[in-house]
């Protein structure tokens, strides 16, 4: 089943990047560009007031689940942007399980590094895209 699994991914992070892929940047686009920021500004504001101890994990999980349900709910057109939509909401997801098991006293590191492989993921194929997109007039230097 893991090796199924693995193979899916591997097909589709392939798929994503194979051939020509023909951009758009459409009202939908644009409101998951917007949604998208407006949910990684939330969730880095509040992970940082964790870090500094002057926001309870609590409000970080609660942004972290409300980023990933946020971004599922968004419909871009965009190939590229479907695939960010894909990656974010288990991104957002790992980094709340993170906060959860630090303020639990147990090893986040697991979890954060699945967060940041996530996100290394999304910011490779945003920066790929990102010289069409912003030709199209879809600015995605401020998610990156």
């Amino acid at each position: 089943m893991l090796l199924i699994s693995t193979a899916a991914f591997l097909g589709f992070a392939r798929g994503s990047s194979a051939g020509a892929v023909h951009h758009s940047c459409g009202l939908t686009d644009r409101q998951f560009l917007t949604v998208y920021e407006l949910q990684l500004t939330a969730v880095g504001m509040y992970g940082t007031d964790y870090m500094n101890g002057s926001a309870k994990a609590q409000d970080a999980i609660a942004a972290s689940k409300q980023a990933a349900v946020a971004v599922k709910g968004s419909a871009p057109f965009d190939p590229t942007l479907q695939t960010v939509k894909h990656f974010a909401p288990p991104m957002f997801l790992e980094f709340g399980r993170a906060v959860k098991l630090r303020a639990a006293g147990k090893d986040a590191s697991p979890a954060m590094y699945r967060a940041y492989s996530l996100s290394s993921r999304v910011r490779d194929v945003l920066t790929d895209a990102e010289p069409k997109l912003n030709a199209l007039g879809c600015n995605v230097s401020d998610v990156l």
